[in-house]
């Protein structure tokens, strides 16, 4: 979507945000001749001249109490301008829905606009009438194509309220018999403000949310958020906007406010961590001895079971509000955890016309419903139950685009495959339908979750599936991060809105985004033991090991030390490259917790480092002691054995692994142990089989013998040998 213009676009917002005002004004002036509008280009020359005008009064030293008001309309009158040339000359060559749809509508003569606006407030006064005396009527093409023309004017025109401010209040206010299609023209705002910022159009979307409908208010708030976080950088500059965010509260709880901000994030697919990092008992160190942590498969020597993660003894992330974290979760095992797959489920199934209207993506499923009725008119199974479609209305396990999908693809269904998914799917809704009410009487704001993830889908869906995605900005492509935004301060105050969003971040790995809300945290004078370890775990789950441990050992100040801590710091220190110090921590752990097998085998690893071989295994003896089933324990007491000379516990050991899956790191370690007892031709035979595994080569095989030369030499192969053995074995190699 993105153009020369809106990249300078940008560039300006950038240069406005850090009060670098007259640089923004000199690419605003390079823009402007462009579009060969005389207006604007003497706009642009007003706005430098009252800018010159400020500049000049202030370095004079005339005080002026109104100066900073003066100074912050001066910035909003640039951000403004700014967006009307983009919008010109994005107008003149720009591709796509929105701006096709506006080209079409500039063209028409106001009396044209005019009556789009009063045809569907007469199209659907009249539908009304008709319905109340007969419900079963289906929607008029008329009503539908006026739809769909208001739909493309309130979303593509910027200007779409002006000179017509009554007749549009009364669309989005009048009877809530319309609330489905006053729905459908807030995503419609929600769409414009997206493309371009237009006060008087934020203001009619913070009204929207006061509607008297809940579907409405909620619609309205989730579209404000988006809308609030992408101009968040120019907000502080309207008068009063503050007062307007904190009324927000008056409408809805901290923990909707809460939720909303959770499903919006929760879909931030493009956002996921490309690592996803379960703590590895073994860090990625500096070569020990290269190859020998692959060698011993330290990393893997607990298996899964046994990795050490996130600290247990931390609080539940919504320890004062459970009722908030059981809604949480429901909502995450229903809906969102299982958007993917309701995604695959449903994206094959935006083909149908019914899709070609665009406004029919954000449609919300109710019933009685004309489009339903008029789609299963020749249906007569069980899928065209009123119970059904009534239960299906109300439930919130599919998002309402969804829910037309499903409805849309039923007459292209074999027979056979209706009545069984009828059966079945009746029986399902009915009974999630009893359990959704059973939880909204014991807690009315339940529905309140429902609508709001319907509707986050809903938007997810249009912004990834319509077929001219590309022509509109994606919200779920952007980098969603709350916790610098102006507008953010000002809801739910007094309940750290913030740290229960970085809580649920931190809960799903996103640990770049926690860190930053942990960091501000931390920087308190009295910081919390726990929120300074999740900021170091932040931290070295983000490879920044100094960070880490600098909040790991801070967090060992307060109060007692606690073995996860002291490992942490632990392990921080091997990253770090620095095993004495590690080693240091472990044995404090391992005080406090002598038989911890995690602190045993770190301890043996620690002194392998070391080279203190000796003691090193007389800790993996006691991991093999304490844990008699834990085979992967033989490596290292093999590896250790053998450098110390002991040379028939070597043999001994090493033969364990060779009937689970030995490695080729294996078949060389005997190679060297039998060598180094007298048998070249058995250890001829051990090294032909680590090269010939399919994990290795004849290189990799030599890279990995030279690394272990000196000890060969060290237990009494002759040195002159060695160039024959690695000879011998190309031979073999060619041979065979």
């Amino acid at each position: 979507m993105d153009g020369p213009a809106q990249k300078k676009q940008r560039q300006v917002y950038s240069l406005l945000t850090e009060k670098r005002v007259k640089e923004s004004l000199d690419l605003l002036s390079e823009l402007v001749k462009e579009t060969h509008n005389s207006d604007l280009i003497d706009g642009l020359y007003h706005l430098e001249m009252t800018y010159k005008s400020l500049l000049r009064y202030t370095v004079e030293g005339f005080t002026d109490p109104e100066r900073q008001q003066v100074y912050n309309h001066l910035l909003a009158d640039i951000y403004a301008l700014a967006d009307r040339i983009v919008d010109a000359l994005c107008l003149r060559g720009s591709q796509g829905w929105v701006f096709d749809a506006r080209r079409y509508l500039n063209n028409l003569p106001e009396e044209e606009l005019d009556k789009i606006v009063t045809n569907y407030l007469k199209e659907s006064d009249q539908y009304m009438v008709s319905y109340t005396v007969d419900p079963s009527i289906a929607l008029p093409y008329q009503l539908e194509k006026s739809l769909d023309r208001l739909f493309e004017m309130i979303a593509a025109l910027p200007e779409f309220a002006k000179g017509r401010e009554k007749d549009i209040r009364n669309i989005f206010f009048g009877d809530d018999f319309f609330w489905p299609w006053q729905s459908v023209m807030v995503s419609a705002l929600t769409i414009n403000l997206l493309n371009t910022f237009r006060e008087d159009n934020l203001a009619l979307l913070f009204d929207l949310c006061e509607h008297p409908n809940l579907q409405v208010r909620l619609r309205a708030f989730t579209g404000l958020i988006f809308v609030l976080y992408k101009y968040d950088a120019r907000l502080s500059l309207y008068p009063d906007i503050d007062v307007r965010i904190k009324k927000l509260n008056d409408q809805f709880s901290p923990e909707m406010i809460q939720t909303i901000l959770i499903q919006i994030i929760r879909t931030r697919e493009t956002e996921k961590l490309t690592r996803k990092m379960n703590e590895e008992i073994i860090p990625e160190v500096a070569r020990i001895q290269p190859n020998l942590r692959r060698k011993l498969d330290l990393d893997n020597l607990l298996g899964e079971g046994f990795s050490e993660d996130k600290n247990p003894d931390w609080e539940d992330i919504f320890s004062d509000s459970p009722e908030l974290m059981d809604k949480l979760e429901e909502l995450s095992r229903m809906q969102m955890e299982g958007a993917d797959l309701f995604m695959s489920t449903f994206k094959m199934l935006k083909h149908f016309p019914f899709f070609n209207d665009i406004y029919h993506w954000f449609l919300p499923f109710f019933y009685p419903n004309p489009i339903v009725q008029d789609a299963l008119k020749n249906e007569t199974g069980p899928l065209n139950d009123s119970n059904i479609l009534s239960s299906m209305a109300e439930s919130g396990v599919l998002c309402n685009s969804d829910k037309y999908s499903l409805i849309m693809s039923i007459p292209q269904m074999p027979g056979m495959q209706k009545e069984m998914m009828g059966k079945m799917f009746g029986a399902e809704i009915e009974a999630m339908k009893e359990v959704q009410k059973s939880d909204e009487l014991i807690d009315p704001e339940k529905k309140k979750l429902y609508i709001s993830n319907q509707y986050v889908q809903d938007l997810y869906r249009f912004f990834k599936l319509h077929p001219q995605r590309e022509s509109f900005d994606d919200p779920f492509e952007w980098n969603i991060d709350f916790q610098d935004k102006w507008f953010l301060s000002f809801l739910a105050p007094g309940h750290n809105i913030l740290l229960k969003l970085a809580e649920y971040l931190f809960g799903k790995n996103y640990f770049k985004e926690a860190g930053k809300v942990f960091l501000k945290e931390a920087q308190k004078e009295v910081p919390d033991k726990q929120i300074l370890q999740k900021l170091a775990y932040c931290y070295q789950q983000e490879g920044d090991y100094e960070e880490a441990l600098q909040y790991y050992l801070q967090a060992d100040l307060h109060g007692d030390s606690q073995v996860w801590n002291l490992k942490k710091i632990a392990l921080c220190y091997r990253y770090l490259k620095n095993p004495n110090k590690a080693l240091e921590y472990y044995k404090l752990a391992e005080q406090k917790k002598p038989d911890d097998l995690h602190t045993q085998v770190s301890i043996g690893h620690c002194l392998l480092e070391l080279k203190r071989y000796d003691e090193a295994l007389k800790y993996y003896f006691k991991v093999e002691y304490l844990a008699p089933d834990n085979h992967k324990v033989w490596r290292p007491i093999a590896w250790c054995s053998f450098v110390e000379g002991k040379l028939e516990q070597a043999k001994k050991y090493g033969l364990k692994p060779m009937d689970e899956n030995p490695t080729q790191h294996d078949y060389m370690n005997m190679g060297h142990i039998v060598w180094c007892l007298g048998e070249r031709r058995e250890a001829l035979d051990w090294y032909l089989k680590s090269i010939r595994h399919k994990d290795s080569s004849l290189k990799e095989f030599i890279d990995a013998f030279n690394e272990d030369k000196e000890i060969l030499l060290k237990h009494g192969v002759d040195v002159s040998d060695v160039p024959i053995m690695l000879d011998q074995l190309r031979y073999y190699l060619e041979e065979n």
